[in-house]
């Protein structure tokens, strides 16, 4: 079987190089990529020093205190002696002050920290956390970088909760344990984090996803896709080629990604990067991973191993897809809706604290192909750990690879095979029952 789809895969990849178009979308992340690089070295030397001007910090306590202990002050002590937080100029306001400079917006970063604040926290109610507001400008990402410093040294403090508001729109919670210890940086880190298999999955399997479809569609749309089946082949051997296809082009495209982001970091460290910004990322970096109490190359490991599975589902998918798409237009309508599903998941992931639901439901979406794995690198931040619920992700990521390999073979066998369109799947339902071939 393996040598009937290896014949396949190789003659894709010689007409792969024979069309110009192929070749660009092949190698279209790796251009993109050396253009921002390029882009940033240009704005990195035109860009004025008032970039590095120091932020403003508002700060409305209104913290009452509780049993002669004020945790507002406490916290605010602790945001003008900690390293990442010391250099910001603090600036106090009154609580009459609050509604006018959320309205007017004039502020960098406002923190806001209520009156029962102390109160809550010494009566230890987990249930009812304590709650400190973040309003912040998020048009400079220095106040971006600002905030995630701040929120970070929320875990020195007791039975914390801090919401924090981007565009004075409420998006992410950092949670603290009671024990005054985070599990990681909270939803605020595992929310950005979650962005990176984002942000793969449309750079590394979009062109092959892309071209695997473009290559059946274009069979069909030649003619050429008939005589294939008329070959004295088992025409599972077909999808079989079709899915080694996309798998060499992946890894392809992984390695030429790869190489391009290396030499993009390495050359932004040298020539963008001061020497002094060199050094806080790399004590960032590692605070942040002595923070997470777990091994990091264990979750690499299994960061990776999800990656794999999700490309092998979005391939499988793009080959079954490609077989009820009737012309290059259906085929375009297929690769923007892959293209917003992750996208819809990562919304999801900002709105919604999937932390906080119960475990049937974070079961359930997990379970859901592509954006499981997505909904299970966010728990697995926001926990510290890789959770049981995340490694079932996995599990269910390799069924459905199964269930869609399945439905593909089936589809293939189908009477009627060259005539099969979305439209017509979507006009006549017993069609999806993929009769077999007599």
């Amino acid at each position: 079987m393996f040598r009937e789809a290896w014949i396949i895969a190789k003659k894709e990849i010689k007409l792969l190089f024979k069309s110009t178009r192929r070749i660009l979308l092949l190698f279209s992340m790796p251009l993109v990529i050396l253009f921002i690089f390029a882009a940033g070295v240009f704005i990195a030397g035109v860009m004025p020093d008032s970039m590095d001007s120091q932020i403003e910090v508002t700060i409305i306590n209104d913290d009452a205190g509780f049993n002669n202990q004020n945790w507002g002050d406490n916290f605010y002590a602790l945001l003008k002696s900690m390293e990442n937080t010391k250099s910001y100029e603090y600036i106090n306001e009154t609580i009459d002050k609050l509604d006018s400079l959320i309205e007017e917006g004039k502020f960098e970063i406002l923190i806001y920290i209520p009156a029962n604040f102390s109160q809550i926290i010494n009566q230890s109610n987990v249930e009812q956390p304590s709650v400190i507001f973040i309003y912040y400008d998020n048009s400079n990402a220095q106040n971006e970088e600002a905030v995630l410093n701040i929120s970070y040294t929320t875990s020195a403090v007791n039975q914390l909760v801090i919401y924090v508001d981007y565009g004075l729109i409420n998006l992410n919670r950092v949670s603290i344990t009671s024990t005054g210890t985070s599990k990681g940086a909270g939803a605020l880190i595992a929310s950005l984090l979650t962005m990176i298999p984002l942000y793969l999955i449309i750079f590394l399997v979009i062109p092959p996803l892309t071209l695997v479809l473009i290559s059946v569609t274009i069979e069909r749309e030649q003619k050429t896709l008939e005589s294939l089946l008329l070959q004295p082949i088992d025409r599972k051997n077909i999808i079989a080629g079709k899915m080694l296809y996309g798998v060499i082009l992946v890894s392809f495209n992984i390695v030429t990604n790869l190489i391009t982001v290396s030499l993009a970091v390495a050359g932004s460290l040298l020539f963008v990067i001061p020497e002094d910004d060199r050094n806080e990322i790399g004590s960032t970096i590692q605070s942040i991973i002595a923070e997470t109490g777990f091994s990091v190359w264990f979750f690499i490991t299994w960061f990776i191993l999800g990656l794999i599975l999700v490309s092998i589902i979005v391939i499988a998918t793009a080959v079954l897809f490609s077989l009820m798409a009737k012309d290059e237009r259906e085929a375009n309508m297929v690769i923007s809706s892959v293209i917003i599903l992750p996208l819809l998941g990562t919304l999801l992931i900002m709105f919604v604290p999937i932390g906080d639901l119960p475990g049937i439901f974070q079961y359930i979406l997990v379970g859901i192909p592509l954006l499981g794995y997505l909904f299970a690198v966010y728990l697995s931040f926001l926990a510290g750990e890789i959770p049981i619920v995340s490694w079932l992700s996995l599990v269910f990521q390799f069924l459905w690879i199964i269930v869609i390999i399945w439905l593909a073979g089936r589809l293939i066998e189908s009477e009627g095979i060259l005539e099969i369109s979305f439209k017509r799947i979507l006009s006549k339902k017993n069609i999806l029952f993929f009769r077999r071939k007599k």
